[in-house]
């Protein structure tokens, strides 16, 4: 669980910040640039892949544990965990977790409205009759 015991193990001391609440515009901007590069392999390649607890990331992430596993858990569902560092531990998904909180409908609400649809389908298909 590598981002699991990077979290648990890091050197907080080394934490740029403290949540990402205290985070201006320029500090939002620099840390989505480190995640864009670690999704695409620039510059910060080598410190991205490194789960060092006194690394890149030690520095980046936030101290507060709880947003550090949410950015994790964002880099292993968002399908941008380039180099496949293990995700076991975190939640199972992260959209579960916040899906509900989003005003999406739900798995069930969408086979539902998909079954009602066949069903108006089949319904309009039998009340046309070829005429002779």
């Amino acid at each position: 669980a590598e981002w699991l015991a990077f979290i648990e193990n890091r050197d907080l001391s080394l934490a740029n910040l403290e949540s990402f609440d205290h985070m201006d515009r320029m500090s939002i901007t620099l840390f989505c640039n480190v995640i864009r590069e670690y999704a695409l392999g620039g510059e910060v390649q080598d410190e991205a892949r490194s789960l060092s607890p006194n690394g890149l990331w030690a520095e980046i992430m936030p101290k507060n544990k709880n947003e550090a596993l949410f950015v994790a858990q964002l880099l292993c569902d968002g399908g941008i965990n380039k180099y496949n560092l293990s995700c076991a531990g975190l939640t199972e998904n992260l959209l579960n977790d916040i899906e509900v909180n989003l005003g999406l409908a739900t798995h069930e609400e969408v086979d539902e409205y998909f079954d009602n649809l066949d069903k108006e389908g089949e319904a309009e298909n039998t009340t046309f009759k070829e005429e002779e």
